[in-house]
């Protein structure tokens, strides 16, 4: 099992001809950087300029770099875990745009008691599985799509029967 929890997350916005988008990337045991979570869609910079404000407001990020086309922003690695959970949680929502304002209340966990805790293995479970699961069919990215989208939909019916956030 490889080790992402001492290891950096990077959260990235990018605006390109196919669209915009958020990356979520790491590196693991001094390996080269590699996306991990890729979402993009509508309202995807409003999605992403609530993150960072939250983040920002709480001391959790601090801005590597930003252009015209991309925002970089190094998370601490204590919050990597959470916003990569809450991520997978939006990732293939109708309205993403929706859930953004639970965003701090569930990385902050007093509202929606052990949502913090929730969303930290929500990560881990979707990097576990996705390594014994590529494993086994060779496959080359980091985190298996059908993973994120099945952990992602029991993640919302945790959300809508433990904390009533519909």
């Amino acid at each position: 099992m490889m080790s992402w929890e001492k290891e950096g997350y990077k959260l990235i916005y990018k605006k390109s001809n196919k669209g915009d988008f958020i990356l979520l990337k790491g590196n693991i045991q001094q390996e080269r950087e590699r996306v991990l979570l890729k979402i993009g869609g509508k309202n995807i910079e409003k999605i992403f300029n609530e993150i960072e404000k939250v983040l920002k407001e709480k001391k959790l990020i601090e801005e590597e770099s930003s252009s015209n086309n991309s925002i970089r922003l190094k998370l601490n690695q204590d919050i990597g875990p959470i916003v990569a959970g809450f991520l997978i949680l939006i990732r293939r929502s109708r309205e993403p745009l929706d859930w953004i304002t639970y965003f701090e209340p569930l990385i902050q966990g007093d509202k929606y008691l052990g949502s913090k805790e929730v969303l930290y293995h929500i990560w881990f479970l979707s990097v576990d599985l996705s390594n014994s699961i590529n494993k086994k069919l060779s496959l080359k990215y980091q985190l298996n799509p059908k993973i994120l989208d099945s952990v992602g939909a029991a993640t919302k019916i945790i959300a809508k029967k433990m904390w009533k956030i519909a």
